[in-house]
Formats: C-alpha cells, structure tokens, sequence
C-alpha cells in the first residue's frame, strides 16, 4: 500500500497522508513519495491548487519514533538544528 496517495479531482491535486494505524507519522519512505506526488501535480497544467490531507484520524503525528526506536543502526532521516 502506497503512504502517501495522489488523485485529481477537475482543478484540485489532492494528496494524502496514507499511514493511518499511526496517525500518518513520518517514516524514511514518505518524503519522498510526498515529493513525487508533489512534483506530479506540478507537472499537470490542469492542476490549480493541492490539497494536503491525512488519512484516517489525524493529519500527521510527526516522525514515526517507535519506527526509529525499533530499527537497528541510525536511520536516514537526520536533520540540522536550526
């Protein structure tokens, strides 16, 4: 199952979130099928607007720690304090 799925519906890109038995948290996969959905709604000259939304309950609980917490080794996803 896709995590992050993308339709269009007339004028309107719409994507969503689609991890919803953990409230669509984010996991080394979903950035970048985020980005592609993205960049194909960009791609469309029909596409007017995009609409983000997440699956099920909740939008997005932020990262997915007990993902992180339960793989062995660092993971790919680091980012700089600002």
């Amino acid at each position: 199952m896709a995590k992050v799925t993308y339709e269009k519906d007339g004028r309107i890109g719409r994507i969503t979130l689609n991890r919803p038995e953990v409230l669509n948290a984010i996991d080394d996969d979903l950035p970048g099928q985020l980005a592609a959905a993205v960049a194909q709604a960009n791609a469309d000259q029909s596409v007017h607007v995009i609409v983000l939304a997440g699956a099920g309950r909740a939008f997005c609980a932020g990262y997915d720690l007990t993902a992180y917490a339960e793989t062995a080794g660092g993971n790919n996803v680091t980012q700089d304090m600002p």
